[in-house]
Order: C-alpha cells, then sequence, then structure tokens
C-alpha cells in the first residue's frame, strides 16, 4: 500500500514538472484576425515554440517561418495582442515594396502571398543584425512591417516560432 502511495505521488510529481518545464518551452495562444489567412484562420490556436531561436536569442528567424510577436498598436487584432507574421526578410537582407511586388534581395518574393493587392512603395531597407522584416500572408491586412507603428522588428522580441496550427 505505501509502495503504491509513492508510486502516484512520484508520478503526480514528475507530472506537474514536466507540466512547468513545457510551458517554459512552448505556449499556445489564439490568432485574432485575417491578417495569416489562408495559412492560419481567425480564431485558430496555435502552439508557440518559445526556445526556437535559443535560449539566448540569439538565433535569427529565417525567411519562411511563421513568428509570434507583441505588438501595442491597435488594429484589427486589439491592442496590446499577439501578432503571428511570416518572416519575409531577415538580418543582412534587402526588401523592398514596387509596383505592389515585394522584393526580398532584388527578386520577386510572393510565396506565402494569398492574393495580389495594393501595396504601397517602400523604398529599399538593408536588414541589420537581430532585424526582420514580417508580411501578412494576407498582404490586405497591413499590420505588418509595411505599417509603420510596426516596422522593422528586432528578432528577439519574437515570443517564438509557430510550429502547429
Amino acid at each position: 500500500m505505501l509502495k503504491k502511495m509513492l508510486l502516484y505521488l512520484l508520478s503526480a510529481g514528475i507530472g506537474i514538472l514536466s507540466a512547468v518545464v513545457l510551458s517554459g518551452v512552448f505556449t499556445v495562444t489564439t490568432v485574432m484576425g485575417s491578417g495569416m489567412e489562408p495559412t492560419i484562420d481567425d480564431g485558430s490556436k496555435v502552439l508557440i515554440n518559445k526556445i526556437a531561436y535559443g535560449a539566448d536569442k540569439n538565433k535569427n528567424p529565417e525567411v519562411g517561418d511563421v513568428v509570434a510577436f507583441g505588438s501595442d498598436v491597435y488594429g484589427e487584432e486589439g491592442e496590446g495582442a499577439i501578432l503571428v507574421r511570416r518572416v519575409a526578410g531577415s538580418s543582412g537582407d534587402v526588401v523592398e515594396i514596387k509596383d505592389n511586388i515585394f522584393y526580398l534581395n532584388g527578386k520577386p518574393y510572393e510565396k506565402y502571398m494569398a492574393e495580389a493587392v495594393h501595396m504601397d512603395p517602400i523604398d529599399e531597407i538593408k536588414l541589420g543584425d537581430n532585424e526582420i522584416f514580417v508580411l501578412s500572408d494576407n498582404r490586405k491586412s497591413s499590420m505588418d512591417s509595411r505599417n509603420e507603428a510596426i516596422g522593422v522588428i528586432d528578432s528577439r522580441d519574437c515570443i517564438g516560432r509557430i510550429c502547429f496550427k
């Protein structure tokens, strides 16, 4: 009887410890708004890997990664929301928008774009260390780096990479 009780207590302790460790690595959030449609629908729950870019945040997100970051801008997602967007440019890249086309390092980059839309021009920007340029998959939503209130993001401000939706 005592062995059984100790086994139950040990199992419960391991379960609690696992939950605490996992909550330090992963978090779940609900995506609000249509900015990432059709990839991630409004109201979808996503799992964020908080250590995807290293515990000390020294690894930069790569082009194509979907990342979560905090924003104080009031928009479709609300004020002080967690935004989920796709990395369109990373450290050392040159980004530009002209003639409604997004250019990455001088070449048109239309991957992940839901549909062609009007985009205001942006002069060439060379991204520095720890800088990323993010875009919505649904380019009709401008709550991304095209919006000067969000702009270029310090990659160390990313909460993490979206790993499951």
